[in-house]
């Protein structure tokens, strides 16, 4: 189950759903991880395919402008965009595209401050939310900037790294195996982590987009249910060396990061241990309060970011956001 709609099904369906309390040590995974499938303090989940956020580059274009990938390691936004808009006018390519109207790299901006969109209660905070108007600020800056190209479609974006037009990207890890359908570019690639808010209280360099955690059913055999789990993605190094080639779902279980395959280093990534590094930033990223209505506050959000690219004012573009999820909530 997606990590962002797990306490929408369990809060909405708990009929379906049976304790994963002995599933796991869940010490074991990253707590904001863990966070996405607990409801009022039980766990229903054993987190899977990691969502962890990447920052990835070129490093053949990052060369050409006189940057490393470690100048864009451990930054903030505005070091990025002032790095960015160097490399766009030495080498004429962006850093990083979008779709228009998607929320997505918002959504990790603020998930990276340890914000959310809905306080501990369940209340929408999208209003006079400090974090995600300087996510969307930043945002704003990117495109205008000519460093974050928006394109329509899912397509367009995965193609503007492919085709060599964009020259990095930000998102969960599971991008990395679109990265990798450009062979002509292997070898000329590099991960790092993100950079983060300037002046926003908590910002980090690290979040999430996306990700899974598997459910036991209400009709399950929970005993049998929780020992399969515990023995396998919260317990086995073995059975994810196994899945990362075949399938490249990176884990969250920590000591997955450990083993020797997970060390082993990616040649399309420049011989970076890319999934040992992946493992340790997940670790890192702060917990995301989802809660039943996530998906409407992110639609909501991404209505008002399209207005705000317009030219509406941000206090109202995201006053109306925040009615239009109360409404939603009834």
């Amino acid at each position: 189950m997606q990590n962002n709609a797990f306490q929408k099904n369990v809060i909405n369906y708990p009929d379906l759903f049976s304790e994963a309390t002995d599933a796991a040590d869940f010490s074991e995974f990253p707590q904001s991880v863990v966070d996405y499938s607990t409801v009022d303090g039980v766990n229903y989940g054993v987190p899977f395919d990691s969502g962890t956020a990447i920052g990835a580059y070129r490093t053949d274009v990052l060369a050409e402008a006189g940057y490393t990938i470690d100048d864009f390691t451990d930054i903030t936004w505005d070091d990025f965009v002032t790095k960015a808009k160097d490399v766009l006018a030495k080498t004429g390519k962006p850093l990083l595209s979008g779709q228009a109207g998607s929320s997505d790299t918002i959504m990790m901006m603020l998930q990276s401050a340890g914000a959310s969109l809905f306080d501990a209660d369940g209340n929408p905070t999208i209003a006079d939310n400090k974090a995600l108007e300087a996510s969307i600020d930043t945002y704003v800056d990117l495109v205008n900037a000519g460093v974050f190209t928006e394109v329509n479609s899912w397509d367009e974006y995965i193609g503007t790294f492919v085709n060599g037009s964009v020259a990095g990207t930000i998102n969960g890890v599971w991008i990395s195996g679109s990265l990798q359908t450009a062979t002509d570019q292997a070898g000329n690639w590099a991960v790092t982590n993100l950079p983060k808010l300037d002046g926003v209280s908590g910002a980090t360099n690290f979040s999430a987009n996306g990700g899974s955690s598997w459910a036991i059913s209400s009709n399950a055999d929970v005993d049998l249910a929780s020992d399969f789990l515990k023995s396998t993605f919260a317990g086995s190094t073995e059975l994810y060396d196994t899945i990362l080639p075949s399938s490249g779902a990176v884990a969250n279980w920590i000591p997955a990061g450990d083993s020797d395959v997970y060390a082993q280093p990616v040649d399309f990534f420049g011989g970076q241990a890319v999934y040992a590094d992946v493992v340790t930033f997940g670790a890192s990223v702060p917990s995301n309060n989802t809660g039943v209505y996530y998906y409407e506050a992110r639609d909501a959000v991404s209505t008002a970011i399209t207005k705000i690219i317009s030219g509406t004012d941000m206090a109202s573009a995201l006053d109306e956001a925040q009615s239009a999820v109360e409404f939603a909530m009834g």
